[in-house]
């Protein structure tokens, strides 16, 4: 039994998806906010993401240097808690 790959969008798709224009999402690729899985194209996890900084910026009003620090806290986060899970000393 194969498994299938994760789906990936194009760019035009994503805009669509997610409401949020072309020109944004790639501002956002530029600032490291979201990551292509190869050129124009995105994965579940860069919708993900997109939604999520459209909801801080929207209805949190965060700016783009706030979306960027709250991911950077949110990825550490994240890490710790995978240590924590794997018995690793910090």
């Amino acid at each position: 039994m194969s498994s299938d790959p994760d789906p990936t969008y194009t760019l035009e798709i994503v805009a669509k998806l997610t409401g949020v224009d072309s020109e944004t999402i790639l501002h956002y690729q530029e600032h490291g906010l979201v990551q292509p899985v190869e050129p124009d194209h995105f994965d579940d996890n860069a919708i993900h993401a997109l939604r999520r900084i459209e909801h801080l910026r929207q209805t949190c009003e965060v700016n783009l240097s706030g979306v960027k620090l709250i991911f950077e806290l949110m990825n550490e986060i994240d890490q710790l808690r995978a240590q924590l899970r794997s018995g690793l000393p910090r």
